[in-house]
C-alpha cells in the first residue's frame, strides 16, 4: 500500500492531479445517474427516483470540490486553508448518503429524517473545522492537516459511519446489498490505511485511492431491481399449464394477455352479474384471466375516500376466489397514497419494501411478487378504488404496456362498479324498510297495549280522590296517545306499500331520496311516541304522589321501571338508525337531512337522561333507594360534578367562578346523592345562563346553636331570573301537556325535583332566591354528619 501511495498519492493530492480524482468520481456518479434515469423512464419505480435524488446530492458534493480545487489551483483562494476540512466533511456526507441509497431504497420517513439531521450536523461540524483551521493554515509556520487531531477525528468518524452502514445492510438485507458492502469495505480499507500510515500532506491520499476504486460500484445501484424485460410465465389457465414446457423451451416472446375461452366466459359472467356481493369476484376473475395475473384484487375507497378496503380477489393459479379485508395505511403507505390520489403504482419485489412486506403478511404468503396498481376513476377524475395485480408465482414484471392495458380495463369497470353500488344501496334500503316495518308493527301493538293501560289508569284515577287538574292531564295525554297511534297507522301503511313495491331492479335517485325521507319521518314520529310514553310514566308517578297506598306505590314503581326498560329498546333502535344515516353508508345526506338526523340523535340522548331521572325520582319517592352515608371530600365532589357538566358549559362558553373556603370539613353522607345534587344544580344553571354567561359556585361552612355543623352550597346563574309567582313551582315536576315551563329555569322540573328529594332525604333543605332579570341562586344546606343530624331530628320530634 505504501508503494501504491508513493506512486499515486502525490498525483491525487496536488493540482492539477487532484482535479483528476474529482473528475473520476464525478464520471462514476454521472454514469450511475444516467442508468437510474433510464430505469425511471422505463419503469417509473419509486426506488429509481430515490436513487436519482441521492446521486444528485453526491454529484453536488464532488462538483463543488472540483470547482473549489480548480479555483485554488489558480491561486484565487488559499486552498490549504479551506479545502482540507471541506474534503473530510464531504467525504463523511458521501458515506452517509451512500448508506442511505443502499439500505433504504423505498421511502422511509424515519431514515430520511435521520439522514437529514446527520447531514446538518456534519455540515455544521465542517464549518467549525474550517474556522478553527484557517488561522493555522495562514500562519508562516503552518503544519500539514494530516498531522492534526482534527484529521484523526475525521477518519475515526468515517470508520464509525462505515461500520453502521455495513450493519444496516446486514440487518435489512436490501437487494444488491453485497455491492453496497463491497463499496463500504473498500472505503473502510482506505480510511483505516490513512489512519495507520498517515502520510504527510493536506489531503488523505490513501482514502482517495480507495474511493477511485469504490465509486464505479455505484453503477450497480440502479440495477438492483428487475428490468422490464419480459420473463417466462408459468401460465394461468389449464391450457397454459399443459404447454408450460413448450413455452419454456421456445425462444418466442411470451404471451402477455389471455385469449383463452375462460376469459370470454369470465367477461360474460361479469356483464350478466347483478348480485352486488358477487360483482367484485366477477371483476377480479375477469381481470386476472385477461391480464394473466397470478393474483388480482379489487380495492374500494370508503369513509369519504379515507379508508381502503379489499373488496375481494381471485387466485388464477388455484382458480379460487379470495376473501377481502381492510388495508391499513401504515402497512401499505405507498399503495394507500397512490389509491387515494388516483395515481398508478408499479413496485418490484423488494426485500425492504414496506408495501410488499405488508401485502405478504395480509395475504399469508412469503413474497407477493411484483406489484401493479391502477386507479379506477370516474368521469370527474374522482378515485373510487383501484385494481391490484400481483405475481407471487410467475414472478412476472409489469411493464408500461401492462399498465396502459389495465388502465383501459379499469375505465370500463366504472359503470359496472357504480351499478353494483347502486344495487347495494337499494337492497340495504329495502332491508331497512322491512326491518322498520316489522319494528313499527311491534311498536304499534305495544302502543295499543299501553293505551289500554292508560284507559284503565284513567278509570281508576277518576274513582280516586285526585285533583281535577290531574284528571284533565290524564285525559289529554290519553287522547294525544290515541292520535299518535292513528298517525302511526297511516305512516305504516305508506311504509308497507313502499316495501312491497321495492325490488332489486335499478331504481332512480329520487326513489332512494324518498325512502330516506320516509325513514326520517318515521324516526321523528317514533320520538313523538317516546315523549308520549314518558309523559304517561310521569303521570303515573303523579298518581303515586296523590295518596295511593304504600303497597300500590311499590307496584306502580315496578311498572314504571318496566316501562322505562322497554323504552330503552326502541331508543336503541332510533340511535342505531341515526348512526347508520349519519355514517352515510347507505347514501349521502343533504345538509337539511343531516340537520334533522342530528336533532333526532340529540333528542334521543336527552330522553335517555330524562328516563334515568324519572326512574331515580320514582325510587326516591317510593323509598326504594337506601342512602349509604360515608366520609366524603366535598372538593372531589365538586371536581367530578364540573367534569360531568363540562361539555354543556363549553358549548355555551360559560365561565365558572368558584368561591371555596381554605378548609372544608369532611362530610359524612351519601356520595352519589351529594354528587347528583350538585350536578343537577350546575346543569340547571348552565341551561338557564345565556352564551358567554357566568356561573358562581359558593361553598360555606356553618354551625348551629345545637352543635350541628352544616355545609351551604350555592349555585348562581346569570339567566333571566324567576318571577315571584313561579317560585313555589320551581321544585315540582312540570308536564308539557298542561303546564308552561318556568321562565328562568333551565330544567324541565325533574332534575330540580330529584335534587330536592335527595336533599330532604339527607335531612337538608333546598330553596331558591331570584328576581326577574337578575338570575337565580339555588341554595342547599346539608349537615356535615348526616347520622347525628338525623338522630337529633328524631329527638325533637
Amino acid at each position: 500500500m505504501n508503494n501504491m501511495n508513493d506512486l499515486l498519492g502525490p498525483l491525487l493530492i496536488t493540482p492539477p492531479g487532484n482535479l483528476i480524482y474529482h473528475t473520476v468520481l464525478i464520471f462514476s456518479i454521472i454514469s450511475a445517474l444516467q442508468s437510474a434515469f433510464n430505469q425511471w423512464q422505463s419503469s417509473e419505480y419509486p426506488q429509481a427516483r430515490r436513487a436519482i435524488t441521492g446521486l444528485i446530492v453526491l454529484f453536488a458534493f464532488q462538483f463543488l470540490m472540483f470547482a473549489l480545487s480548480g479555483i485554488g489551483w489558480q491561486k484565487l483562494i488559499n486552498s490549504d486553508a479551506v479545502l482540507p476540512p471541506l474534503d473530510r466533511g464531504f467525504t463523511l456526507l458521501s458515506i452517509i448518503w451512500i448508506t442511505w441509497l443502499w439500505a433504504f431504497p423505498e421511502p422511509s420517513r424515519s431514515a430520511d429524517g435521520i439522514v437529514g439531521v446527520l447531514s446538518m450536523l456534519v455540515s455544521i461540524a465542517t464549518g467549525l473545522a474550517i474556522v478553527a483551521w484557517a488561522p493555522s493554515a495562514n500562519a508562516a509556520t503552518s503544519v500539514d492537516y494530516n498531522s492534526t487531531l482534527a484529521n484523526m477525528i475525521w477518519q475515526i468518524s468515517a470508520l464509525f459511519f462505515i461500520g453502521v452502514g455495513a450493519l444496516l445492510l446486514f440487518i435489512r438485507k436490501p437487494d444488491g446489498q453485497w455491492f453496497g458492502l463491497a463499496f463500504l469495505l473498500v472505503a473502510f480499507a482506505g480510511h483505516a490505511g490513512q489512519l495507520l500510515i498517515n502520510p504527510a500532506g493536506y489531503y488523505p491520499s490513501i482514502v482517495r485511492i480507495a474511493y477511485i476504486a469504490a465509486y464505479p460500484i455505484l453503477w450497480t445501484l440502479p440495477q438492483r431491481f428487475s428490468s422490464n424485460s419480459p420473463a417466462p410465465s408459468r401460465g394461468a389457465s389449464q391450457n397454459a399449464k399443459e404447454n408450460q414446457s413448450e413455452e419454456t423451451n421456445s425462444s418466442a416472446e411470451r404471451r402477455r394477455y389471455s385469449t383463452d375461452p375462460k376469459t370470454f366466459h369470465a367477461m360474460l359472467a361479469l356483464a350478466a352479474e347483478t348480485n352486488p356481493t358477487k360483482v367484485s369476484q366477477a371483476i377480479t376473475r375477469a381481470t386476472a384471466q385477461t391480464m394473466l395475473s397470478d393474483l388480482c384484487f379489487l380495492i374500494y375507497l370508503t369513509d369519504n375516500n379515507n379508508q381502503t378496503v379489499l373488496a375481494g380477489g381471485y387466485d388464477l393459479i388455484r382458480e379460487e376466489n379470495l376473501e377481502g379485508g381492510v388495508l391499513n395505511k401504515s402497512v401499505v403507505p405507498m399503495l394507500a397514497s397512490a389509491i387515494q390520489r388516483g395515481r398508478p403504482l408499479r413496485l418490484p419485489a423488494s426485500s425492504t419494501s414496506t408495501d410488499i412486506k405488508g401485502l405478504a403478511d395480509l395475504l399469508g404468503i412469503t413474497n407477493p411478487g411484483h406489484l401493479l396498481n391502477v386507479p379506477i376513476l370516474t368521469q370527474e377524475k374522482e378515485p373510487i378504488g383501484s385494481v391490484l395485480l400481483l405475481s407471487p408465482y410467475s414472478n412476472r414484471l409489469w411493464t408500461a404496456e401492462d399498465q396502459a392495458f389495465l388502465t383501459n380495463i379499469a375505465t370500463a369497470l366504472v359503470p359496472i362498479i357504480q351499478r353494483s353500488q347502486h344495487f347495494s344501496r337499494i337492497e340495504l334500503k329495502s332491508e331497512q324498510a322491512s326491518l322498520a316495518l316489522e319494528d313499527s308493527r311491534a311498536k304499534m301493538q305495544d302502543l295499543e297495549r299501553r293505551n289500554q293501560e292508560l284507559s284503565q289508569a284513567v278509570e281508576s284515577a277518576s274513582q280516586a280522590p285526585a285533583a281535577a287538574e290531574d284528571m284533565v292531564s290524564l285525559i289529554a295525554v290519553q287522547e294525544e296517545s290515541q292520535r299518535i297511534i292513528d298517525q302511526l297507522k297511516a305512516e305504516n301503511e305508506i311504509l308497507r306499500n313502499t316495501t312491497s313495491d321495492s325490488s332489486p331492479a335499478p331504481a332512480s335517485n329520487s326513489l332512494g331520496t324518498a325512502q330516506l325521507e320516509l325513514e326520517l319521518r318515521d324516526t321523528l314520529k317514533e320520538l313523538a311516541r317516546l315523549q308520549n310514553q314518558l309523559a304517561d310514566a310521569s303521570i303515573k308517578i303523579d298518581s303515586l304522589e296523590n295518596g295511593q297506598a304504600a303497597s300500590k306505590s311499590t307496584e306502580q314503581a315496578e311498572i314504571i321501571a318496566s316501562i322505562s326498560q322497554e323504552l330503552r329498546q326502541p331508543m336503541s333502535s332510533i340511535v342505531g338508525y341515526t348512526d347508520l344515516l349519519l355514517g352515510e353508508s347507505i347514501g349521502i345526506l343533504g345538509a337539511l337531512q343531516r340537520k334533522f338526523v342530528e336533532r333526532i340523535k340529540s333528542s334521543s340522548e336527552r330522553m335517555k337522561k330524562m328516563i334515568d331521572d324519572m326512574i331515580q325520582l320514582t325510587n326516591l319517592e317510593t323509598g326504594l333507594i337506601d342512602l349509604n352515608p360515608e366520609p366524603i371530600d366535598i372538593n372531589l365532589i365538586i371536581d367530578n360534578a364540573m367534569s360531568y357538566t363540562s361539555s354543556q358549559i363549553r358549548e355555551k362558553n360559560i365561565t365558572i367562578h368558584l368561591d371555596l373556603p381554605k378548609r372544608i370539613p369532611a362530610m359524612h353522607t351519601d356520595r352519589e346523592a351529594m354528587q347528583q345534587i350538585l350536578v343537577h344544580l350546575l346543569q340547571n344553571a348552565g341551561a338557564a345562563s345565556p352564551a358567554e354567561g357566568t356561573i358562581r359556585l359558593k361553598v360555606e361552612a356553618r354551625s348551629e346553636e345545637d352543635g350541628i355543623d352544616l355545609i351551604l352550597l350555592q349555585v348562581t346563574d346569570t339567566g333571566g331570573g324567576i318571577l315571584a309567582e313561579d317560585l313555589p313551582r320551581v321544585f315540582t315536576r312540570l308536564y308539557r301537556a298542561d303546564n308552561v315551563l318556568i321562565q328562568g329555569v333551565g330544567d324541565t322540573g325533574i332534575g330540580l325535583s330529584i335534587a330536592k328529594s335527595l336533599t330532604e332525604a339527607q335531612n337538608g333543605r333546598i330553596w331558591v332566591e331570584s328576581e326577574a332579570g337578575s338570575g337565580a341562586t339555588f341554595s342547599v344546606l346539608l349537615p356535615v354528619d348526616g347520622d347525628i343530624a338525623r338522630t337529633k331530628a328524631k329527638g325533637k320530634k
